[in-house]
């Protein structure tokens, strides 16, 4: 029987009254503070920085120590600046700084290595950082979600890619039943989806957008789903893929219309 996942990726972006159990964690891109932010940074269990991520978080223009709590920075260490550095450690809860020298892996990786080994087992991890930069960056932070979603069942938790526009995450074969709306609470997402096949082809079926396919067969150099559109009164995405593939969704900004 294959394998029925559900996603509830709109819970991470809620306003909660507690910490939710997941990892915030902020690559070295350019950082937005929106609102998408100061509700991740309130809901994670873990706050960490990948090495030049700290920089991105000190220099955020309304900085007043709204991020000061940052608990790791890990990495090579060298894109952290010296005053950054001495900043996050001066802090009432100083935070823990892992020189990793490991010349074989990216700060991404690192950190996401450190994570899984740890903090509990399935613990999410939210990757915050724009993939419209350089492209080799953009294609490895791609990369990390299929390195970092090797078991078939999520067994060592989920990742989410998490940019100023869009929200990425890893679709493993099998049937997913992605939430994007819920009575009661905010919308977060905005209508635009994409459903890309990198690694190789797959046949994939849908329900719930403008223009649903079955059995539909996608891959690179052929036919690639982007920017479809999640009907209006759709709550529920409903996936089926043959292999992993991206799934890509677009966010509201906070006036509500879709950013980018």
């Amino acid at each position: 029987m294959a394998s029925v996942f559900e996603w509830q990726p709109n819970k991470y972006l809620q306003d909660h009254r507690s910490p939710q159990s997941f990892a915030l964690l902020v690559l070295n891109q350019p950082l937005k503070n929106g609102s998408n932010l100061r509700k991740l940074w309130r809901n994670s269990s873990l706050r960490i920085a990948a090495d030049g991520g700290a920089n991105r978080l000190h220099e955020l223009s309304s900085f007043q120590g709204k991020f000061s709590n940052l608990q790791v920075i890990i990495g090579d260490l060298d894109s952290l600046r010296p005053s950054v550095h001495n900043f996050y450690i001066s802090q009432r809860t100083p935070a823990q700084v892992i020189h990793d020298t490991d010349q074989e892996t990216t700060d991404f990786g690192k950190a996401i290595a450190w994570i899984r080994k740890t903090q509990p087992p399935g613990t999410d991890i939210i990757a915050l950082g724009g993939i419209g930069g350089r492209i080799d960056q953009g294609l490895s932070q791609l990369h990390h979600l299929y390195l970092f979603q090797s078991d078939p069942a999520y067994a060592d938790g989920r990742v989410y890619l998490l940019s100023g526009s869009s929200l990425t995450f890893l679709l493993k074969p099998g049937t997913h039943r992605i939430q994007v709306r819920e009575d009661g609470e905010e919308e977060v997402f905005g209508k635009h989806i994409g459903i890309i096949p990198l690694k190789e082809p797959s046949r994939i079926s849908t329900r719930g957008l403008e223009w649903d396919v079955t059995d539909w067969e996608t891959q690179m150099g052929g036919r690639i789903s982007t920017s479809n559109h999640v009907l209006p009164e759709t709550k529920i995405i409903e996936v089926q893929t043959t292999k992993d593939v991206l799934f890509t969704i677009a966010l509201r900004n906070v006036d509500g219309e879709e950013d980018g």
